[in-house]
């Protein structure tokens, strides 16, 4: 562990975790064995969160998430203005190609769907806003590879459990790196049945005005193939969509 980290605000983050994956309140005993501690830890924890409105109690003294983070996640989802750019150029997206349409940025390990346009045919096969994807099988994800260091890169992959979905998934970290650097040099990244059978997709960067690649738009469908023409016109989209987007958010070349 990170040796800046302050314990007790980890295992505060870790207490709000635990009631966040149970999704039900929790008794004071069955909040301490989920998290592990001594349950007069637990209890205090609990009870400073309650302070703050990060935790409340039912009336059966049960333990929940409060309405204080409600609001918080409402104040982080109004600063997401990228959505609010990145939106109409979604939906031009989703109606050249027929594909659902993505948008994403990197947190950690994890890919997270900020944004997403289903396509018209109604097959939902986009996530859900705010899921966690995995970053090693998924074209957004390898997006955001492409774009770090490559040692931080290799090291990030090394910390996770490379779980094969499908027969397709590539779980090499070596193989992994080298798909990351065709992403540079084609400037987008594909997914082909990987993360789920029978779903391709293709996902380019978008650029901060100062350059970053901290968002990454995509394309998602049930693609013949990866070689078909049919995919490599969605591929143009997808990079002209992102440089548009990257545009629009104030970065110049």
């Amino acid at each position: 562990m990170d040796g800046n980290i302050i314990l007790s605000v980890a295992k505060a983050m870790e207490l709000l975790q635990t009631l966040s994956r149970a999704g039900e309140p929790l008794t004071l005993t069955e909040l301490t064995r989920r998290c592990g501690y001594p349950k007069s830890t637990v209890f205090g924890l609990a009870t400073t969160l309650r302070e703050y409105g990060l935790v409340m109690q039912t009336p059966e003294g049960k333990y929940a998430l409060g309405l204080r983070l409600f609001e918080y996640g409402r104040q982080v989802e109004r600063s997401w203005d990228i959505s609010r750019v990145a939106r109409p150029y979604m939906e031009h997206l989703s109606q050249q190609t027929g594909a659902s349409v993505m948008l994403s940025i990197c947190e950690g390990g994890s890919v997270i769907t900020l944004d997403q346009v289903e396509a018209r045919n109604g097959l939902r096969i986009v996530s859900e806003v705010g899921a966690h994807l995995p970053i090693y099988c998924t074209s957004q994800g390898k997006v955001f590879l492409a774009h770090r260091p490559t040692q931080e890169a290799e090291k990030l992959l090394r910390r996770q459990t490379l779980t094969p979905f499908t027969p397709h998934t590539v779980t090499d970290i070596s193989a992994l790196m080298q798909e990351t650097a065709a992403c540079r040099a084609n400037g987008y990244a594909i997914e082909n049945g990987e993360y789920k059978i029978g779903l391709r997709s293709i996902s380019a960067p978008v650029r901060t005005m100062e350059g970053e690649v901290k968002y990454a738009i995509g394309v998602i469908g049930m693609f013949r193939s990866a070689h078909s023409e049919e995919f490599r016109a969605a591929a143009e989209e997808v990079c002209a969509t992102a440089s548009m987007i990257s545009t629009a958010l104030g970065w110049r070349k």
